[in-house]
Order: C-alpha cells, then structure tokens, then sequence
C-alpha cells in the first residue's frame, strides 16, 4: 500500500477539520440554513468516515516499520504483518465498516442528520 496517498488524505482532512473550526469560531456559518446544517454534518460525519479509514493503513505500516527498526523481525505477528498488510488493512476496514452500518440507521434515528 502507498503510504503517502493516506498520509495525504490524512493531513488534507485534518485541514479541512481546522478550517471549519475556525470558520465556525468566526461566526462565518451561523447564517447557513437548515438545509446548508445537514450537507455540513454529513461533509463532517464523512470526512470523520475517511480520517478513520486512513489511520488503519499509516498505522500499521509504522508499526511494522518500528519493530524492525528495534531489531523484532524475526517474531511471527511482525513477519505475518509485513507479508499481509493490505489484507490486514482491508479486513480492518470491513470491521469498521460493519459498526459503521450497524450505527448508522440509530444515528438518524437519534436525529445526528437533523
């Protein structure tokens, strides 16, 4: 896996995170609309969503980096990690995303999207 394209969309959507607070802290968004609140909380609650997902790759890759740095390739869970990341990655995404479908319908219910 590319580590620079997740560590890309990992500082843009912190950016896009700072940005907003301080257009919030500035009043900038108090005019918006009922309609302009729910396309903000759902930009907000996705780019929470994609902030999530792009933690998983960079972090095993610096965890598999640093334990061979200190010398730990030879343990299994470092050699197994370095052998399967992407489908570390990919069956870590899966159960994200299962608590994310599982959450979702209380969420709207609850009125998150209100």
């Amino acid at each position: 896996m590319n580590t620079k394209v997740w560590l890309i969309i990992f500082v843009s959507t912190i950016v896009i995170a700072v940005i907003g607070s301080v257009l919030e802290s500035r009043d900038a968004l108090s005019s918006l609309g009922s309609k302009e609140n729910t396309v903000m909380a759902i930009f907000g609650f996705t780019m929470f969503c994609v902030l999530s997902l792009s933690i998983v790759p960079l972090a095993i890759k610096f965890f598999v980096t640093m334990q061979i740095k200190i010398g730990n390739t030879e343990l299994f869970l470092v050699k197994w990690l370095q052998a399967h990341e992407v489908g570390t990655v990919i069956g870590v995404w899966i159960f994200l995303l299962i608590g994310l479908c599982m959450a979702i319908p209380s969420a709207i219910k609850d009125g998150m999207f209100e």
